[in-house]
């Protein structure tokens, strides 16, 4: 095995490991509908970033980049109309529908470099609002609705990202995958603790 083919399969494999992360996700938005603190918007900008990112897989053919974003905007995209509060579902596909046509037409017709950089941008400001409200679950020591299991998946899958674009080298690929690994790291530590919180608090009231 060639060097090359080593970080092509890193690449390979964290985008596996981001298409599973949307499961657990799915999963628990099914079972438990009525716990709040699933940001749509994040889900719906991941979405967004994905297709991007599987264009300029395909534009530059890195095409480590283009499955794995192929089944995430998918999975994402169930996730934004999974969720059972907020606008109706209807609202969300159309204007989910409108966002993407609007960033195929921007990555189709930019130079395919740029595309990396374009998705990147966009990627910074995916998980900014479920951050948000995770730290609002943490202030109120309150289980949201966010898959731990998603976030943990998220974790691994950009630790193989960042390690392909080192060993690749990929600077935009590079850049993204420090910045989601920091997040999803926060993303872990909140809402493991405000759960921990709120089990001590039951256990507190039980007595």
């Amino acid at each position: 095995m060639t060097l090359h083919e080593l970080w092509t399969g890193f690449g390979y494999l964290g985008a596996a490991l981001g298409v599973v992360m949307v499961v657990p996700q799915i999963v628990r938005i099914v079972r438990h509908p009525t716990l709040a603190g699933v940001s749509t918007v994040s889900w719906a900008v991941t979405a967004l970033t994905c297709l991007g990112w599987m264009v300029y897989g395909i534009r530059t053919d890195k095409l480590p980049q283009v499955p794995g974003n192929l089944l995430l905007v998918t999975g994402a995209t169930a996730v934004v109309l999974l969720v059972a509060y907020g606008p109706s579902r209807s609202r969300r596909a159309l204007l989910l529908g409108l966002a993407a046509a609007a960033l195929l037409a921007i990555t189709m017709t930019i130079p395919a470099e740029d595309v990396g950089y374009f998705s990147f941008t966009l990627g910074l400001f995916a998980s900014w609002p479920q951050l948000f409200d995770s730290i609002n679950s943490w202030r109120a020591h309150a289980v949201s609705g966010v898959s731990v299991s998603t976030w943990t998946l998220r974790v691994g899958s950009q630790i193989c990202w960042l390690t392909y674009a080192i060993g690749t080298p990929d600077l935009a690929v590079e850049i993204a995958a420090v910045v989601n690994l920091s997040t999803a790291v926060v993303m872990v530590a909140l809402e493991t603790s405000a759960r921990s919180s709120a089990a001590a608090q039951n256990a507190a009231a039980a007595i």
